[in-house]
């Protein structure tokens, strides 16, 4: 049986550097793209076209309980999603990061670029859209998101790791919280609370070694660059137990 905590999902490898994703992270609430030109409309489709996010060609559910569902998003180069539905927050890291057309109902068309790194989280919940996008490049575009399905705000606690220097605040939303933490090897993050379920998304590969509170051993995982996991509530220690250094994004729903 998969457990929550030690969830973890075959990644696509990248062809970019870890030191460029590092490089490019920064929250975008709102918008998709950085820069880019605003087009003409475009054709607008009928009810028969669209589909859930979770069913469309592009977007992979690799695990989903009553509060997460969690995807793996491979666009192919030149390649095309269908016009998807989307109604729940989302929060998305990109691994590979392309140029990409954007077509909606609800906003113009628009090109831009898709950064690797970046956080973006768009609170669907609030206002809905049917969107359609095109990786307009020659790579292949890899991301990680996830959709929040328990709506509302309140229902596990505060997610805060004040009490850890190695947890670099990159997201604060009344929904969920994230968090950047680089470790040199050996270096340990201390003891934190978690208090609601998680996502961690590795923007770096290494050997990660975790213990829950109380326990005597670590358990440990030799992860790849775009691995994710799901994260059940505790209290945890995180070491880099790998020769080189570690890079990951944790999220916390609130």
């Amino acid at each position: 049986m998969i457990q929550k905590s030690d969830f973890a999902i075959p990644a696509l490898k990248s062809t970019s550097s870890a030191k460029r994703v590092l490089g490019g992270l920064c929250v975008l609430t709102l918008g998709l793209f950085h820069g880019g030109s605003v087009q003409a409309a475009t054709h607008k489709p009928d009810s028969s076209e669209i589909v859930e996010t979770a069913q469309d060609i592009y977007h992979h559910v690799i695990f989903e309980n009553e509060d997460i569902r969690l995807m793996r998003v491979i666009i192919p180069p030149h390649g095309k999603t269908r016009w998807h539905r989307q109604s729940l927050d989302y929060v998305n890291t990109p691994i590979v990061g392309t140029t990409i057309h954007k077509d909606s109902l609800s906003e113009p068309s628009k090109d831009g670029t898709m950064k690797a790194g970046e956080v973006r989280y768009l609170p669907y919940s609030q206002k809905s859209d049917v969107d359609q996008v095109i990786n307009t490049s020659d790579t292949v575009n890899s991301q990680v998101a996830f959709e929040i399905k328990r709506k509302g705000i309140g229902h596990f606690g505060p997610a805060d790791r004040a009490n850890s220097q190695a947890f670099r605040m990159i997201l604060d939303k009344p929904v969920v919280r994230g968090w950047h933490v680089h470790l040199e090897p050996g270096q340990s993050t201390g003891d934190y609370t978690q208090s609601g379920p998680g996502v961690r998304v590795f923007l770096t590969g290494g050997r990660l070694m975790t213990r829950e509170k109380g326990a005597v051993a670590f358990s440990e995982q030799h992860l790849n660059q775009a691995d994710a996991q799901v994260l059940a509530k505790g209290t945890f220690e995180v070491i880099n137990g790998g020769m080189e250094f570690l890079d990951y994004n944790e999220y916390e729903l609130r």
